[in-house]
């Protein structure tokens, strides 16, 4: 079973390094975002590659699962707690997630790129539940990560291990924090169009005047700094 898991987490890894570099690249803007998703797609979303996701997935949360049962099960050291924990945590996660994902798709008619995200941070409500439920799961992946790195450094050195533990879970928070802020329009101004905020709401005021008063900086500094035009001298 330990096995099956571990190779079918090659193909997940794979999607995942593609799906984060994705969400980084969004930092430089949401035209960015998009034109990496385009070309994303064209390798994910093939009919066989996207078959063979779906059974990694299912597959890993499968054997996941009963490979965390035996962990509580043992009582085993604390790492491999943290990362049974995190695991299940990610089995969850990845049905609700899949689930959105198909269901923007095929029900609401809507494409699930940047703003299909940014629609459901940036609302009342829909925050509430999306906001804690991303974040948990970017720090899970990283956390689930990390402890792996742990269990392969542990048998020549323990400390280096618990370095490289504690370097990923930092970097895991750092980056869930910038795509949070990101898809929250914190930022850089984001506007969600009008056929995902008849479905979802519209922004939250505040995000909004923030993004508004962003781009209007720029136009105040000019005119501060523009010179007073002196009258001709034959007006004076």
């Amino acid at each position: 079973m330990e096995r099956l898991h571990k190779v079918s987490a090659g193909f997940i890894f794979a999607f995942i390094c593609l799906h984060f570099a994705n969400h980084l690249i969004g930092l430089e803007g949401t035209a960015a975002h998009q034109q990496f998703l385009e070309a994303a797609r064209l390798i994910y979303r093939h009919p066989v590659v996207e078959m063979v996701l779906l059974m990694a997935f299912v597959i890993q949360m499968i054997t996941g699962i009963a490979l965390s049962r035996v962990i509580w099960s043992q009582k085993k050291d604390i790492i491999h707690q943290l990362q049974a924990a995190s695991g299940t945590y990610l089995a969850v996660f990845i049905v609700i997630h899949v689930a959105w994902a198909f269901a923007g798709r095929m029900i609401l008619n809507l494409d699930t790129n940047f703003d299909y995200v940014a629609a459901t941070l940036m609302t009342p409500v829909w925050s509430w539940i999306f906001l804690p439920l991303y974040a948990l799961a970017v720090v899970a992946v990283f956390t689930h990560i990390g402890c792996i790195t742990y269990d392969i450094f542990k048998k020549t050195d323990k400390r280096l291990g618990v370095a490289c533990l504690v370097v990923v879970e930092g970097a895991g928070l750092y980056v869930t924090y910038l795509v949070l802020m990101m898809y929250s329009g914190r930022l850089y101004p984001v506007t969600v169009p009008e056929n995902y905020t008849d479905i979802f709401g519209h922004p939250v005021a505040a995000i909004t005047a923030a993004a508004a008063s962003t781009e209007a900086g720029p136009a105040k500094e000019d005119a501060a700094t523009k010179p007073e035009e002196k009258p001709a001298s034959g007006d004076q």
